[in-house]
């Protein structure tokens, strides 16, 4: 099968983009042929805010390339991961036009929110879900505090809903979790075109954890609000934690703040930015991996990565990533953005040495079952089949 992947880069490094990178390789390594179409950060291309604005509603150069594109490849599918914002969704159109069948990937929110997170002033937010038009993310300026760029992509939103590109000329939205799902369904997307498709990560192998040493509680990401990094500090400090350590690694806004709690607490380490494979070492060696985010966060890598080396996660209660976690049996939800219900079970685990032990194989087998390479390429081909089949 050939795949025809399209994506407009963002300025700051993100699980899109690692997403994008790794199913390529996946479907590469299974004898697909993938080619790849994507547009630099907005901040790279330094256009205008007027034309900046255009093109998030109809980019007609994007389009064109995509129809060149499709022409000279000749793909099966086309797998847009992110159009937004300046690639458009135009694209789509350009596929349909072509009689190639197009699906993407729901990395963020961004087609029912222009935030992208439904999150407006550190507080969940659905004012746009279920509102044709999006009027709410320009009145409070939520695309990088701007109203000009929010009405922008308000407006190519609408533009595209009232030409029928949402509702016919994507064939497949591929949400992260089912509570994802409900959420585009609920804000009018169609119901049997948004299906389940979760990301995976590559398998990190069985190499054992180490032995002796402090019992550590891990926590990696962006050290910003709505992570849950004051949550986080907040609910260690009035925990019972005994012998354990806390191990945050990340940067961000809140770093100044991460660096004054590890100064008071000789109990809290910051290692700042670690590498892909320090990470995956840490988490291993952890009791626990900590993700306390508070907003509608779809499945984050971290969770995965931390399934994939055995360790159990301790997680908001949000539904969007708690809900697997809980009937998989992988680990523990707290209360979001609560302090105390945290501090309650990071006492538990300081008091029991055997809490987290006693969940690592299940840990492993949800990633094997859920989150593997093998089973994402098995669901990557399923949803190219089914496509490719009602299009002929």
């Amino acid at each position: 099968m050939r795949i025809l992947q399209l994506h407009n880069h963002h300025s700051s490094l993100g699980g899109a983009m690692e997403v994008l990178a790794h199913e390529g390789d996946l479907l590469t390594a299974a004898g697909h042929q993938v080619e790849q179409f994507t547009l630099p950060a907005t901040e790279e291309l330094q256009l205008s805010s007027v034309r900046a604005g255009a093109k998030a509603v109809w980019n007609v150069e994007a389009s064109r390339e995509t129809t060149r594109r499709i022409g000279r490849f000749r793909p099966d599918v086309v797998h847009v991961h992110t159009p937004f914002p300046l690639m458009s969704p135009a694209v789509f159109r350009a596929a349909r036009s072509a009689g190639i069948p197009a699906v993407t990937t729901l990395h963020s929110y961004r087609w029912s929110c222009v935030a992208g997170t439904c999150v407006r002033d550190g507080r969940i937010c659905e004012d746009c879900v279920g509102s044709r038009l999006k009027l709410a993310g320009v009145r409070h300026a939520c695309y990088h505090d701007s109203r000009a760029a929010s009405a922008a992509l308000t407006l190519g939103l609408g533009v595209h809903r009232a030409v029928g590109t949402t509702h016919r000329a994507v064939s497949r939205y591929l949400a992260l979790t089912d509570f994802m799902r409900r959420l585009m369904v609920r804000d009018g997307y169609p119901a049997a075109r948004v299906q389940v498709k979760p990301n995976s990560v590559p398998d990190p192998g069985t190499a054992g954890r180490r032995t002796g040493g402090p019992r550590e509680v891990f926590f990696a990401g962006r050290l910003i609000d709505i992570k849950g990094v004051r949550t986080l500090l907040e609910g260690w400090r009035l925990a019972d934690t005994r012998d354990l350590r806390l191990v945050i690694a990340g940067d961000g806004d809140l770093r100044c703040l991460v660096e004054q709690a590890a100064a008071d607490d000789p109990a809290i380490d910051y290692v700042g930015w670690l590498a892909e494979a320090e990470v995956t070492r840490r988490m291993r060696d952890a009791e626990v991996v900590l993700v306390p985010s508070q907003w509608y966060e779809g499945l984050p890598l971290v969770i995965l990565r931390s399934l994939a080396v055995g360790t159990p996660v301790l997680v908001s209660d949000l539904e969007n990533f708690s809900q697997d976690v809980i009937a998989d049996g992988t680990g523990w939800a707290f209360p979001t953005g609560e302090a105390h219900g945290l501090a309650t079970h990071l006492s538990n685990l300081g008091a029991d040495r055997e809490q987290a032990a006693s969940l690592r194989r299940a840990a492993r087998a949800s990633y094997d079952a859920r989150y593997s390479p093998t089973v994402d390429l098995a669901r990557l081909e399923r949803v190219y089949a089914e496509v490719t089949g009602v299009a002929r």
